[in-house]
């Protein structure tokens, strides 16, 4: 185990979808809204278009692949089901239990807090506002700020860097362990892995959190956390 997890951190790295917010049972919400609309497939059907490689995972050339497939395909009716799908994502994310209430136990301590997300800016932006987190974090890490995604160690240094802390002072809460924690292990960070937001669930030996989380309010029974209660 890090060492570094015995004593209180000076600043912690988050995650922010399906580790603050439970976005991936918004997404779900928004498939099925736009194939209820659409009178056409279910739901998990339009689902699996966005797991495939070929765009990025919110990009709506996914819903236009899926109409011209089935033959319905217009560029209004596109347009239609990208807004709605869009609409129905951020009116339905919602944060997993406890986490405003242990954002707000960690920030009054004086623990500094960034989010790095892989998902753009504006994105970024409208899902800690609608889930009422925004003022946790005056640093937000975006692929337009680092000019990359993770796993790459740049995002992360960035955070680092505008928090103006050490990697040695720092903790990182993900829910990939490919993503987040494989990163955060080679950096020098504490690692902890949000283990109820991992809804792909592939497992990868070689690679250990330094602790694993079954909610994310556990974070306060850390001994860094839990020692100054």
């Amino acid at each position: 185990m890090n060492p570094s997890l015995s004593r209180p951190p000076k600043a912690i790295l988050f995650d922010l979808d399906n580790t603050l917010c439970n976005f991936i049972e918004a997404k779900w919400a928004a498939c099925r809204a736009v194939t209820e609309r659409l009178r056409c497939g279910a739901g998990e059907d339009l689902f699996e278009y966005f797991l495939r490689p070929v765009h990025g995972f919110e990009d709506h050339a996914h819903i236009d692949d899926y109409l011209r497939d089935r033959g319905i395909y217009a560029p209004a009716l596109a347009e239609e089901a990208g807004n709605l799908f869009d609409s129905v994502k951020i009116d339905t994310i919602t944060p997993y239990p406890g986490v405003r209430e242990t954002l707000e136990i960690i920030y009054e301590r004086g623990i500094h807090m960034a989010v790095v997300t892989d998902a753009s800016r504006i994105q970024a932006e409208k899902r800690l506002a609608k889930c009422s987190l925004d003022h946790f974090f005056p640093v937000l890490v975006t692929p337009e700020s680092s000019g990359t995604r993770k796993p790459d160690h740049t995002p992360f240094i960035l955070a680092l860097e505008q928090l103006a802390v050490t990697r040695n002072d720092t903790w990182l809460v993900g829910d990939s362990l490919r993503r987040e924690i494989a990163p955060g292990n080679e950096l020098g960070l504490v690692t902890i892995f949000a283990r109820y937001g991992d809804w792909i669930n592939k497992e990868f030996p070689g690679i250990c959190p330094d602790y694993t989380l079954g909610k994310f309010r556990d974070l306060l029974n850390l001994p860094g956390l839990d020692s100054r209660i």
